[in-house]
């Protein structure tokens, strides 16, 4: 039996810029047992610097997780966990399509475990670099990833 897993990718109060979005992540998250929540940290990230950008300033969750999700922090782009090379299947949303969610995908396509972009539940800063984004997925993870 195929193992897939959720993985919710920084929905945090200062990243989403369409709130729908979050409403509709916090539905989603119930048709999977497993489900990943990850939440950036300004604390010791190195993007801060090399971006010369301040960080989040909220970062609360901008959705309910289920009781049983799996939430972590971190402080760069991808969400990757060793503990995800069990699944065969992991379903990806949240935030920032361009960054944060493409790191991901990457991550794991290259250890072996499909990453499905779930597009109608991922956005970036705006509607520009959200579908740069899909397009970069599109050539890297190819077009039948991309749901």
């Amino acid at each position: 039996m195929m193992k897939k897993a959720l993985l919710i990718i920084d929905v945090q109060k200062s990243a989403v810029v369409k709130p729908e979005i979050a409403k509709n992540i916090e539905k989603l998250q119930y048709e999977y047992d497993v489900v990943f929540v990850s939440k950036f940290t300004n604390q010791n990230s190195p993007l801060l610097n090399l971006l010369n950008w301040s960080g989040y300033d909220d970062e609360t969750l901008a959705f309910k997780p289920k009781d049983n999700a799996i939430i972590y922090t971190k402080t760069g782009y991808s969400s990757y966990l060793p503990e995800m090379k069990e699944f065969d299947e992991i379903h990806i949303c949240g935030f920032d399509t361009d960054a944060c969610v493409y790191k991901t995908a990457m991550d794991l396509a290259e250890i072996g475990v499909r990453p499905v972009v779930l597009k109608d539940y991922c956005y970036s800063a705006n509607q520009e670099f959200h579908d740069m984004g899909l397009k970069l997925l599109q050539r890297n993870i190819g077009i039948e990833n991309i749901k």
